[in-house]
């Protein structure tokens, strides 16, 4: 079976590569990588993958402790065991939580990291995590949440880092690459970060051998020859995140008329306009520095004739609020951005009183220094010509210089790269409140190895909100803390949230994969991927 991504691979993990969903690499990490926990068959309930169940208050795996933090017992399968036939143990998953915590390591952050605080192996299979406080994701650690790391291939390159804080024995090692080993249905046997990376049946998987004998993931950084490949049937299959919208419905169309495959639409990622923070980076200081300026440019974007061009007329999916209709505090913040609607004039009069005024070539220009409004999109290859250009184009009418930036398709996976967009950063979130990633520090930096907030937004304020709503328990106290958040963002504007993406999950005829997509979802998703029953695909 072949698998298409659209970006290169860096790396296999989560340590020193992009924290980017976007190409599809990060969707298929449970074909060769196990979590605690995955979603069920055909539901997103959480169920257990490396645990024996999930976690919960009723069986007294969950509780809070006197002094205030929770207590989280997960009971462990027997019998599994890492690729290279070593035995999996409660005593990796306590390595784990060093090696994911230790905060000089570039492990793409995950919003658990921040709230363990200890791990311990009561034996073989029973793990107890402790977090400081009450978490409402504690029972629900998938594999992006709490990576596995398997501690007889690790430790000795992370005690010389212990001994010297030297990263680089760490960063370097070929275990990322091409001697990566975990516990998924399929085993990696060859690693070409720009072309293709084979995977094995994994004959000693836990869950039985996988019915395929070999799974290969090519990279296609040119989307017309991936859309060739897909028509041509030397692809099987195409997971969320690879092909733009208007490729999918494409896609949609032709396989409908002949009978080749079959594409899902699934509405998953909020597409949304992220500004850079750092001074020293932005091309324009007052996007940073005036809310006016960034309000002015949301009222110049009609979020509703860009749903409906780039989405095949798909009109209804422009985003009003944080969270879209069907998610559970989505009441919380229901119409909160409709004070931003579309319109122009208002956009031109609030940069009037914010000291921007059209001159006689119809430009922007500061009234201070006279300087014109210079700003740049940029956004990932097979989106610049469609989607940023239309954001650009908006702009544009109001009288800003504003100009698409193509994010290399070498470069999607440098995070150092991503993180230093001069102006404006075309973005996408997982679904759910995956968003709220975008709200919480650090700042990716050098000092990082920028695995931080790639736009560099670091406001206390923002963190203490997120931080209130990662820790309640009660219904009442989500909603409420999630209704403050989403006040702030229509107060702050750290971003502006334009529509929900409709992403398409595309199968060949034949092959037997993703009909279990209703318990998938987006690979930010804090567990069960599409990709979580791999072991169970067919060939024809």
């Amino acid at each position: 079976m072949t698998i298409a991504i659209s970006s290169t691979v860096s790396g296999i993990g989560m340590v020193g590569v992009a924290s980017t969903t976007t190409g599809g690499w990060f969707s298929v990490a449970e074909v060769h990588s196990n979590g605690l926990i995955t979603s069920d068959l055909h539901s997103r309930n959480p169920v257990g993958r490396l645990a024996e169940s999930v976690p919960s208050l009723e069986t007294g795996d969950i509780s809070v402790l006197s002094d205030g933090r929770m207590q989280v017992v997960y009971h462990l399968r027997k019998g599994i065991t890492w690729h290279d036939g070593a035995p999996f143990t409660a005593q990796d998953l306590v390595f784990s939580y060093h090696f994911n915590t230790d905060p000089g390591i570039p492990i793409i952050p995950q919003e658990s990291h921040g709230l363990l605080t200890g791990a311990e192996a009561r034996d073989d299979h029973t793990l107890v995590l402790y977090f400081r406080e009450p978490y409402l994701r504690a029972n629900q650690l998938g594999l992006r949440p709490f990576w596995p790391q398997p501690e007889h291939l690790l430790r000795p390159a992370y005690e010389r880092y212990l001994a010297t804080r030297n990263v680089d024995d760490i960063v370097n090692h070929a275990y990322w690459t091409s001697d990566y080993v975990h516990l998924g249905p399929f085993r990696l046997t060859s690693f070409d970060p720009a072309g293709t990376l084979t995977f094995q049946a994994y004959d000693g998987y836990f869950l039985g051998t996988p019915k395929l004998e070999t799974v290969q993931v090519r990279v296609f950084t040119d989307l017309n020859t991936l859309y060739t490949n897909l028509l041509a049937g030397t692809v099987d299959l195409v997971p969320e995140t690879v092909m733009e919208p208007e490729l999918g419905f494409q896609l949609m169309d032709q396989w409908a008329q002949s009978g080749e495959g079959t594409v899902y639409v699934k509405k998953s990622a909020q597409r949304f306009l992220s500004p850079q923070m750092r001074p020293e980076a932005q091309t324009e200081p007052t996007i940073i520095s005036d809310i006016r300026v960034r309000a002015a440019l949301y009222h110049a974007l009609d979020r509703e004739a860009l749903s409906e061009g780039l989405q095949a007329g798909h009109r209804e999916l422009a985003a009003w609020e944080l969270l879209w209709p069907g998610e559970s505090l989505h009441d919380a913040t229901k119409d909160a951005f409709r004070r931003y609607a579309y319109d122009p004039e208002r956009a031109k009069a609030i940069l009037r009183d914010a000291g921007w005024t059209l001159g006689s070539d119809g430009m922007l220009r500061h009234e201070s220094d006279g300087r014109p409004f210079r700003t740049s999109i940029s956004g990932t290859a097979g989106r610049i010509e469609r989607e940023v250009s239309a954001y650009a184009d908006y702009w544009r009418r109001i009288g800003l210089d504003a100009e698409p930036r193509a994010i290399p398709a070498a470069q999607v996976r440098n995070a150092e790269y991503r993180a230093l967009f001069p102006s404006w950063e075309a973005s996408a979130s997982g679904g759910g409140d995956a968003i709220l990633s975008r709200l919480e520090g650090p700042a990716a930096s050098a000092e990082n190895r920028w695995t931080g907030n790639r736009g560099g937004y670091d406001d206390p304020r923002a963190q203490a909100l997120v931080d209130a709503y990662r820790t309640s328990v009660s219904d009442d106290a989500q909603f409420q803390t999630m209704k403050a958040i989403s006040d702030f963002v229509v107060a702050e504007l750290p971003l502006l949230v334009l529509f929900s993406t409709a992403e398409h999950i595309a199968v060949r005829t034949g092959v037997k994969a993703f009909d279990d997509h209703m318990g998938g979802d987006s690979a930010a998703r804090p567990y069960g991927t599409y990709t979580r029953n791999a072991h169970l695909w067919e060939v024809s």
